[in-house]
């Protein structure tokens, strides 16, 4: 998931410091009640440290109600999308079947489309949901055995792609 919209820079303020507007709280909360809504539970949360990642996984974690773990990393400010990948991959228990990661682009928009293997805008409060038939977290990375596949895509808070359903928005695949 990309983090929700972030307000501009204030003087004296960091971009690490950087708070979701109104709108971005509006978005992720909605965001969060279709995961809810369409049934996809998360075990674990990974986020950046970062204050717009926080607030977007703190309001993913109270609207869906989660009770498992989450880790915040400074690593993945404004990490390329290998990092991402490395802390979903190495920062998750086998018992965990299903992960959130809330990062920022360009590093966490080249993960997904990379895992895709599709070109996606990727625009804030985004999430895309994969399935891998990898048996350890630590074989989820993309390889020719292990290729995970993208389920559905939602943006806005909607379903804006999904594999079973017909594409209802083309600007999602540039």
């Amino acid at each position: 998931m990309r983090h929700a919209q972030a307000a501009t820079e204030e003087a004296g303020e960091s971009d690490f410091e950087r708070r979701l507007t109104a709108d971005g709280i509006r978005m992720a909360t909605q965001t969060a009640t279709t995961l809810r809504n369409r049934g996809f539970h998360i075990d674990r949360l990974i986020a950046s440290a970062a204050e717009r990642t926080r607030q977007t996984a703190d309001l993913v974690t109270e609207e869906m109600q989660l009770s498992g773990a989450r880790v915040d990393l400074d690593e993945l400010y404004l990490a390329p999308a290998k990092m991402f990948e490395a802390a979903l991959c190495e920062r998750t228990f086998e018992d965990e079947s299903s992960v959130l990661v809330v990062g920022h682009n360009p590093g966490i928009a080249s993960l997904i489309c990379r895992w895709a293997d599709k070109s996606l805008a990727i625009h804030p409060a985004t999430v895309a949901v994969f399935e891998s038939p990898a048996d350890t977290w630590l074989h989820v990375r993309r390889t020719k055995v292990h290729v995970p596949e993208l389920v559905c895509l939602l943006q806005d808070g909607k379903i804006a792609w999904h594999r079973d359903e017909t594409t209802r928005d083309p600007q999602m695949l540039e």
